[in-house]
């Protein structure tokens, strides 16, 4: 890795100023996972900075209106496990548990593996169709992003070189929310996605949204499917949404999968999803 400065500051606002300081080869160190490769493989670094101690960082937290507020050093294996996270945005919980390996999961955060911007990220997806934004602090200040407009390509974020994420925020569910999270890989373990997909669904606006992921240069948010109501058939509504995300999506050939086979898996996701969902609907 070569000579680097190890920086352990104590609030955002010391972050930012060495990151600022920086001048580009700054780099955050959350839970590592994707960092220590690259610096490895020989990324530029002269200082990294540290956040896991700043205590704001490290919490989930709910809001009065019902919002979800993940700080950046919080654990995926932690917001995997979370019974109210599970059960208010089982998608999200989902989109955690499918992450590596268990001990991948105790030391990533979620924050960053969105910060990584790895195509086949698995958190993107349930974010995405859950209108997930990103807090994020800087010299200039703080401001609020929305996910949808972060990715820009392949470990290509909007994210300044002296900006941090410090939270991910997911609004209120609508009531009656219904979510999930979906995702094919080459093997049963643990593996990457080869494509990987999250649904939502508003069944008193009838709205379906889903998302498609590691089929392209970044994750996809397809517009939503509309006119979507309780009593609505899984089968016919599944063809409709994998139709509304096969117009949308730019699947990409490469060392794990064809560009048709991303495809086939794309629609053969949003299938899957609409029949869960809305079966689940009709159970209840």
């Amino acid at each position: 890795m070569g000579d680097l400065r190890y920086e352990r500051p104590g609030t955002v606002a010391e972050a930012t100023a060495l990151l600022a300081a920086g001048g580009g080869t700054a780099r955050v160190l959350a839970g590592g996972t994707d960092l220590v490769i690259a610096l490895r493989g020989g990324l530029p670094c002269d200082v990294l900075v540290d956040v896991k101690h700043i205590p704001e960082l490290g919490r989930v937290a709910w809001t009065a209106d019902g919002s979800l507020e993940i700080g950046a050093c919080v654990l995926v294996q932690d917001v995997a496990e979370d019974e109210r996270v599970r059960r208010v945005f089982p998608a999200l919980a989902e989109g955690a548990e499918a992450i590596g390996s268990l001990q991948i999961r105790y030391r990533a955060t979620v924050a960053g593996n969105l910060s990584n911007a790895s195509p086949c990220m698995d958190t993107a997806p349930p974010l995405l169709v859950l209108d997930g934004r990103l807090r994020i602090a800087g010299p200039r200040g703080t401001r609020e992003a929305p996910l949808a407009d972060f990715f820009l390509g392949v470990r290509q974020t909007a994210l300044a070189a002296d900006e941090l994420i410090t939270a991910v925020v997911l609004p209120p569910p609508p009531p009656g929310l219904a979510c999930g999270f979906d995702k094919i890989k080459r093997t049963r373990g643990h593996d990457l996605a080869l494509v990987n997909s999250a649904a939502a669904w508003d069944p008193h606006a009838g709205t379906l949204r889903v998302a498609i992921g590691s089929c392209a240069v970044r994750p996809v948010l397809i517009p939503a499917l509309e006119g979507v109501k309780p009593g609505a058939d899984p089968a016919a509504t599944g063809e409709r949404l994998a139709e509304r995300a096969l117009a949308h999506i730019q699947p990409i050939d490469d060392v794990r999968g064809s560009a048709e086979y991303r495809r086939e898996m794309s629609a053969a996701l949003c299938r899957r999803l609409a029949r869960r969902l809305l079966g689940a609907g009709r159970a209840s």
